[in-house]
C-alpha cells in the first residue's frame, strides 16, 4: 500500500467503477472527468502494487486482486454505515432517510396506509422508495441500494435477515362463473375444477410465477395453454377480458376497477396464502425509525 491508508473516496471511486464496469459511465455518476478517474485508478493500483481492473475487456472486469479489494471495501463501507447507525440509535436520532425497496404494485397498495402514521411519528425522517420487481428488490438490499425490502417470503435468499409482516391470499380470477352449473354458493374452487383450462400467468423468473407453478405441480394441474405477461395488473386485466384464468395477489384485485367484473375465488377451502415480509442485510443496524416503520407495516 506504499504506507498510504485507504480512504472513503478511494473506496467509493473503485466500487463505482466495479459497479458500472465502465470508467466513462462511472465518471459521469461520480461527477468527475474520465481522464481524472482513469488517473486516480492507475495511482491506486500503483500504490497497491497490483491491478484492480482488466483494462483489455469490455465491460471492465476485476482481476483476482480487484475482487479481493472490492469484497473488503464493501465490508468496510458496511461497517462504517453500521457504526453511524449505532451512534444514531444511541442518540435516538429523529432525522435521516430510510430507503425502502418494494414493487410498484405493493407501494401503491401499502404505503398510503402506512406512511401518514409514520410521518406523524417521525416528521423529519424521509422515506425514499426504490420500486422494482421482488427479485430486484432483494438484490438491491443485498448490494446496499435499499436498506429494507418488502417482498414475498417465498423462495428468497437465506443470506438476508427477514421478518414476516402479514399474510396475503393468492386468489383465482375467472371471467366466468365456475360454479353456476353446480348450483354451488361456495366462494372457492378446487384446482381440479380448473385443470386443462387456459391461464394467464407472469413470465418465468418472477416470484409469483414460481408460486403459481408450485400450485400447479402440487395439485397436478396442467394448463391447456399459457399466455404470459411481465405485469400483475396486465395478467389480471387479460383474465377479466376472457383470455383465461389467473392467480394473482388479493391486493391486485382490490386496486383494480375493471370494465368487466370477474369472479374471484379462493384456491381450495382454506385458500392459498404467502407471507409478505421485510428483508435486510445481517450487518444493517436498524434504527428506532426503521423498527417503527416495520411495526406500522405489520399493523397496516
Amino acid at each position: 500500500m506504499g504506507g498510504k491508508d485507504v480512504d472513503s473516496k478511494q473506496i467509493q471511486y473503485i466500487l463505482k467503477v466495479a459497479e458500472c464496469q465502465n470508467i466513462t459511465r462511472a465518471a459521469e455518476q461520480l461527477y468527475v472527468s474520465q481522464p481524472a478517474l482513469s488517473h486516480f485508478i492507475s495511482k491506486v493500483e500503483e500504490e497497491l502494487g497490483a491491478r484492480i481492473f482488466n483494462r483489455g475487456t469490455s465491460p471492465l472486469t476485476l482481476t483476482q486482486a480487484g475482487e479481493r479489494y472490492v469484497r473488503t471495501a464493501r465490508m468496510m463501507m458496511s461497517l462504517e454505515e453500521s457504526l453511524k447507525q449505532d451512534i444514531e440509535n444511541l442518540r435516538d436520532c429523529q432525522t435521516g432517510e430510510i430507503v425502502l425497496g418494494l414493487s410498484d404494485m405493493r407501494a401503491t397498495s401499502l404505503l398510503p396506509f402506512v406512511l401518514p402514521d409514520f410521518s406523524r411519528l417521525y416528521p423529519n425522517v424521509k422515506i425514499r422508495t426504490v420500486e422494482s420487481s421482488s427479485r430486484e428488490v432483494e438484490e438491491n438490499v443485498r448490494r446496499g441500494a435499499a436498506e429494507i425490502g418488502i417482498i414475498p417470503l417465498f423462495d428468497q435468499g437465506q443470506d438476508l435477515a427477514s421478518m414476516p409482516l402479514y399474510d396475503e391470499e393468492l386468489v383465482l380470477v375467472s371471467p366466468q362463473d365456475l360454479q353456476s352449473s353446480r348450483g354451488s354458493v361456495r366462494n372457492w374452487v378446487s384446482m381440479e375444477d380448473v385443470n386443462e383450462k387456459d391461464f394467464v400467468v407472469l413470465t418465468r423468473g418472477n416470484r409469483l410465477r414460481r408460486a403459481v407453478d408450485a400450485i400447479f405441480l402440487e395439485h397436478g394441474v396442467k394448463p391447456r395453454s399459457l399466455l404470459e405477461s411481465s405485469n400483475n395488473m396486465t395478467v389480471y386485466m387479460l383474465a377479466t377480458a376472457g383470455m383465461g384464468l389467473a392467480i394473482v395477489p388479493e391486493s391486485v384485485v382490490r386496486m383494480m376497477n375493471p370494465v368487466r367484473v370477474p369472479k374471484i375465488y379462493s384456491i381450495g377451502k382454506a385458500g392459498f396464502h404467502w407471507s409478505i415480509g421485510a428483508v435486510w442485510r445481517e450487518d444493517t443496524a436498524l434504527t428506532g425509525a426503521h423498527q417503527q416503520l416495520l411495526r406500522l407495516l405489520q399493523n397496516r
